[in-house]
């Protein structure tokens, strides 16, 4: 028998419990910080520039001129109406990977009326685009849901392959519309109008307002709840009673149907003109903006943000660089996914090392506290002060929302109590009219 004893590991990995708002948040902007720093280090290595040079050029390409502010929230409206789309299907853990193709049925749609609609003129054929392409996203969206619910389909696969399929549409309709022509013209009737000379002004409101009323209906509402339930565990929901089946399909519908939504502000208000590129790769971007913001619609605005804000600026520093082309721009959003997405590891696990390191950690740790007392004591306060705000604003919501509640649950039941009187009250006896003679009859 041997007297061996079995060498322990140097370290290793462990899931964290729940971890606060703070921690989360610090380590996310501690990971857009070393992204930054090494977006930055690249460029400057290849276009020997030096760091204040290469920030200039990028603020100026982001909020410089007012085309470039224009072009820095279209694309940032755009990016984060997509991937609001995605999060209740990836909420409800339904991989929907078909957003590229809701967009193009969605546009494709708004097309068609705006190529033929010529005799409706602007305002009908825009009511009218608006309607159908959110409801043929949604139908769209549904078809890989209403697969998985009946015959177990694999959704990645599926919503995959109908990107192709929707392309292949979307190409037909095209050279059908240009004819001879070498290329498309675009659409003069049902374009969105502008407002204080924006031409984007009505999708930055309607996204605005979106955002808010995504994150209600994640937390707040019967369907939000539900969505968690089916995502965190669906043997859970069927034994709670719920309608898996149509909480699925429901939920897939509502996110095509934003996809399809966007489709109709790149035609309608952006592009006026249709193709098989259209909205890039926002729809797979999308993806890695909802899961990094943990499905929270404010932190994918932020997130989204910050991504054009470099891509945008990287586009205005290869102006000034001949050794630079426009997918450099690619290279910088890509370091910034890296981190985003590498950061999620230091937020859900952590990392234990054997008894001696930890021993040597804990006293190099300890010398610090007694070194710096204020410095740990300042941050347990700044975190605790946050974690109160928090607290006060998620109870300031919940109490808007009950009273919310209330106000239309009261206006109902006096609406009812109206009607319950009008009922009971019983009805007035026929009154006789006596004959009258008429006027100008003699009754001689």
């Amino acid at each position: 028998m041997s007297n061996t004893k079995a060498k322990e590991a140097f370290m290793h990995i462990r899931r964290r419990g729940a971890t606060s708002f703070l921690y989360r948040s610090f380590v996310r902007i501690v990971a857009i910080l070393f992204a930054f720093l090494l977006a930055f280090s690249f460029l400057a290595i290849v276009t020997k520039m030096n760091f204040g040079t290469l920030w200039d050029y990028v603020v100026k390409g982001s909020t410089g001129a007012r085309t470039s502010k224009l072009a820095f929230w279209k694309d940032t409206m755009l990016l984060l109406l997509v991937a609001l789309a995605l999060t209740p299907a990836f909420k409800m853990k339904f991989w929907n990977i078909g957003a590229q193709g809701q967009i193009l049925v969605g546009a494709l749609i708004t097309s068609t009326l705006m190529h033929d609609g010529a005799k409706m003129g602007g305002t009908p054929v825009i009511i009218l685009s608006l309607v159908l392409s959110v409801i043929v996203g949604g139908l769209w969206a549904a078809i890989p849901a209403i697969f998985k619910v009946k015959l177990n389909a694999n959704e990645t696969l599926f919503t995959l392959m109908m990107n192709y399929i929707a392309v292949k549409i979307v190409a037909a309709a095209i050279d059908s519309w240009k004819g001879k022509a070498s290329a498309l013209a675009p659409f003069s009737v049902g374009r969105l109008p502008s407002l204080a000379n924006n031409k984007y002004a009505l999708m930055i409101i309607a996204v605005t307002m979106l955002i808010v009323v995504m994150y209600f209906y994640l937390k707040h509402t019967k369907h939000g709840y539900e969505i968690s339930v089916v995502g965190e565990s669906l043997n859970t929901a069927r034994y709670a009673g719920m309608n898996t089946s149509w909480i699925i399909i429901r939920t897939v519908f509502f996110s095509g149907a934003l996809c399809g939504l966007c489709g109709f502000f790149y035609i309608a208000g952006v592009d006026y003109v249709i193709s098989t590129t259209t909205s890039g790769s926002y729809g797979f971007t999308a993806i890695i903006v909802s899961w990094a913001a943990s499905f929270n619609p404010f932190g994918m605005l932020i997130i989204t943000m910050i991504m054009t804000f470099l891509s945008k600026g990287t586009n205005n520093i290869v102006n000034y660089a001949p050794n630079l082309n426009a997918y450099t721009a690619y290279i910088t959003v890509g370091i910034l996914l890296f981190f985003l997405i590498g950061c999620e590891f230091f937020i859900q696990y952590k990392i234990v090392f054997n008894q001696k390191i930890q021993a040597k950690l804990d006293r190099a740790n300890e010398a610090i506290h007694k070194a710096m007392p204020w410095w740990f004591t300042f941050w347990k306060n700044v975190g605790d002060t946050f974690d109160k705000w928090i607290a006060v604003c998620q109870q300031w919501i919940s109490v808007m929302l009950q009273n919310t509640k209330d106000f239309f649950a009261g206006r109902l039941k006096a609406k009812k109590k109206d009607e319950d009187i009008v009922l009971d009250q019983p009805a007035s006896e026929p009154v006789a009219i006596e004959d009258q003679p008429k006027e100008g009859v003699n009754d001689d």
